[in-house]
């Protein structure tokens, strides 16, 4: 039977006890190694020295003690919670959760021990075991703020989005100036696709602390997502003037400089977070995707992008091997989406990527387990996609016609749209299929419902645009995955069986130019609808009969400096003439850049830029139905080509020049003239498309002739859309190759 403490000890206790309280660790110290000097084996001195030493960031010897405390009297709760906040510490969390648990064995009404276990199942990955505990917490001491914002920041890493707002909500009743729960009710925000009411919460948090990096940081990610990339930065600076070492803000400025164009800084900043952060995979994927340029400013750069992003995977490979079972969980973080953009072969590259972060990914999530399914009547189909809404080409021309036509009787039809966004064709998605999951999830929460629904297919319209879609394609989710055009050059991956395309935008042996096997559905493999306009009279500026008006309607990074010369030679040609280039809706900085370098090619030819070349605000659909009807030649871009631009230009009768490259994104236009029978404007060379243009350029010359030629192609317009062939054929293809 233990003895009393006498007196003298209790004094010494009592003393320590207040110093330590007041927080001067120093004198507490002193006292306590005094009362172990009268009796070495005093259990509550060694367990508060232990918790001392812990609090001073000593928990080697923290865990000594408290143990050696625990050696003398396991029955205390205190003893064992204070053990496990030392093991935490140390990053010792299975041996942490032992702790707690023993703690609450011995007294299971300890909120404290009930709050730290939660935390340690969070940090561990188990959401659900930490909203267990966080509830319990809760159950015991309604108003723990703490709790509230650390449950909701539970349910939000399952994408329970509503009842994580509840959470933070309750934090902020129980202390409103909590700044976390109001950055967190901001991030929620953020999910929903509410930009503008998630800065009014980092606000809020801004303006209690103005210092907080975290605030701040979270300001420049909604201003990234809204493609404000110079606001975006500066808050990133702000984070890292309050937070130097903040390595995740690192990262974010390493994504806004490189959509900026500004590699090298980029790559600085992945670089720094680096460093500041080893095992930070997600910058290193970054740092890796960083050489392939956003927009070409010169040949050699456009020419290079290949080799250099062949040497950036060997180096990824390297941090892989040494960092193993890390670079899976950046697996869709971001994805080498413009290395399409570059007019070669890049199979080869993408498809040694795809073996990386597939292997990766698989390690990370769930091994290389195969997925088993239940039999069933009909063959259940799950797309996934980032792009059900109104006005994304993936949705109006891959996706809606096989949305409306696919066989019920059998198939059994699941959407995923991974992302807030919702519109009324979104909601008309919703309503012509017979399961929908409207994102955004965590991947964790994407392969819940996958692992719920257990498809035979999994379709992916496009991989490279959405960070969910990547993440999950990058896995076996199902016996057979397909891919779609909706980006249009091979996934590179391992995990994708098929690759359907259409046999117009394919020519001989294109089957070399993918990793999966190459499907040619009929036509353009596309079953498309225009949806009705009511087109606006353009209010630019009035053209002169002599004048010819080219039209460029593409996203400057389509444009391959190679290319800009095919411009010059068809102004020289032509004279007076004008080329209307289109201002970018995203990445506004790179239509400067192009304006900039076509200008240099047209002084560089003798040409005076300031006499041809004309910029297009982004305009609506219908608006830019009437830009159309007051333009006389669309120009196609040779390195990239353009589907749904050439689309809604066939159905306003604007006749088309294009070049039909040897890759598909070369094709695209191309394979659209010939389903509408209207090939005469298809051509096989440079010189061929510059003989095109020069020659239509003339005919504009005379009205009745293009008025002719106009009416022929709105008239042929009809025939690319309604192509139920493909769908069918798609289904085809599906049960012919699906496992038994």
């Amino acid at each position: 039977m233990q003895q009393a403490p006498s007196s003298r000890i209790q004094e010494l206790m009592a003393g320590a006890l207040r110093q330590h309280r007041a927080g001067r660790l120093g004198d507490a110290e002193r006292l306590y190694r005094q009362v172990l000097q009268l009796d070495p084996h005093f259990a509550d001195a060694l367990h508060l020295l232990g918790v001392l030493n812990h609090q001073v960031g000593r928990n080697d010897v923290a865990v000594e003690l408290i143990g050696q405390a625990i050696a003398q009297n396991d029955r205390m709760p205190a003893y064992h919670n204070n053990l496990g906040n030392a093991f935490k510490a140390q990053g010792r969390l299975d041996d942490a959760v032992s702790s707690y648990e023993r703690a609450l064995a011995h007294k299971p009404d300890y909120p404290e021990a009930h709050y730290n276990l939660g935390v340690t199942l969070q940090a561990q990955g188990k959401p659900d075991e930490a909203a267990h505990s966080y509830r319990r917490t809760l159950a015991l001491k309604p108003n723990h703020a703490a709790a509230h914002n650390n449950l909701g920041n539970a349910l939000q890493s399952q994408g329970r989005l509503e009842e994580a707002a509840v959470a933070y909500r309750h934090a902020l009743a129980s202390m409103p100036r909590h700044v976390e729960a109001h950055i967190n009710l901001g991030n929620v925000s953020k999910a929903r696709g509410q930009p503008d009411q998630a800065l009014s919460f980092y606000e809020q948090a801004l303006a209690l602390q103005p210092d907080s990096a975290e605030a701040h940081n979270n300001v420049g990610l909604v201003l990234l997502e809204k493609s404000e990339l110079v606001e975006s930065a500066t808050a990133f600076g702000h984070a890292l003037r309050h937070k130097p070492e903040y390595a995740e803000a690192h990262y974010n400025l390493g994504n806004v400089l490189q959509q900026q164009g500004k590699t090298a800084e980029a790559a600085a900043a992945y670089k720094r977070a680096l460093e500041l952060k080893p095992d930070y995979a997600e910058a290193r994927l970054g740092l890796a995707i960083a050489v392939i340029p956003v927009f070409s400013d010169t040949e050699a750069e456009s020419r290079n992008a290949d080799a250099n992003f062949a040497r950036s995977i060997d180096e990824l490979a390297a941090w892989d091997r040494a960092n193993p079972g890390l670079l899976g969980r950046a697996a869709g973080t971001t994805q080498p989406f413009l290395l399409a953009y570059r007019p070669a072969d890049v199979s080869a590259s993408l498809s040694r990527y795809g073996d990386l972060i597939c292997a990766a990914a698989a390690e990370f999530w769930h091994g290389n387990r195969k997925p088993t399914h239940a039999a069933r009547d009909r063959v259940r189909l799950v797309i996934v996609s980032g792009q059900v809404r109104h006005r994304h080409p993936v949705w109006d021309v891959v996706l809606r016609g096989l949305v409306s036509h696919l066989n019920r009787n059998r198939f059994e039809l699941l959407l995923y749209h991974t992302v807030a966004l919702v519109d009324d064709e979104t909601e008309w998605a919703r309503a012509h299929v017979d399961r929908f999951v409207q994102g955004p999830l965590p991947t964790r929460a994407w392969l819940a419902e996958l692992a719920r629904d257990q498809p035979d297919v999994v379709f992916y319209p496009e991989v490279g645009m959405d960070p969910a879609t990547c993440a999950l394609a990058a896995l076996r989710l199902a016996p057979l995955q397909i891919a779609g055009w909706g980006h249009p050059v091979t996934t590179g991956l391992p995990t994708m069986d098929l690759f359907v395309s259409g046999e117009l935008l394919e020519g001989p042996g294109a089957e070399r130019h993918y990793r999966e096997k190459l499907i040619r559905l009929p036509g353009t493999g596309v079953c498309t609808e225009l949806a009705a306009i009511d087109p606006q009279p353009w209010q630019g500026p009035q053209s002169s009969s002599d004048r010819v008006r080219f039209t460029l309607c593409h996203q400057p990074i389509k444009f391959d400096p190679a290319d800009d010369v095919i411009l010059t030679r068809i102004a020289k040609a032509v004279g007076r003439c004008e080329f209307w280039i289109a201002a970018p809706d995203r990445l506004a900085w790179t239509g400067p850049r192009l304006h900039g370098r076509l200008a240099a090619a047209f002084r560089a030819a003798g040409l005076d830029p300031d006499t041809h070349l004309r910029v297009l605000p982004w305009l609506p659909r219908n608006q830019f139905a009437g830009f159309l009807d007051s333009m006389d030649i669309y120009l196609d871009c040779p390195g990239f080509s353009g589907y749904t631009t050439a689309w809604q230009a066939i159905h306003r009768g604007v006749p088309i020049v294009t070049s039909e490259g040897t890759f598909q994104r070369q094709r695209l236009a191309a394979g659209l003239l010939r389903q509408i029978g209207i090939t005469d404007g298809i051509a096989s060379s440079h010189d061929e498309y510059v003989n095109i243009a020069v020659s239509w350029a003339r005919e504009c010359r005379s009205g009745d002739r293009l008025a002719q030629r106009r009416e022929a192609i709105r008239q042929a317009a009809r025939k690319a859309d309604g192509n139920l062939s493909a769908v069918t054929a798609f289904e085809n293809a599906v049960l012919e190759h699906l496992p038994r």
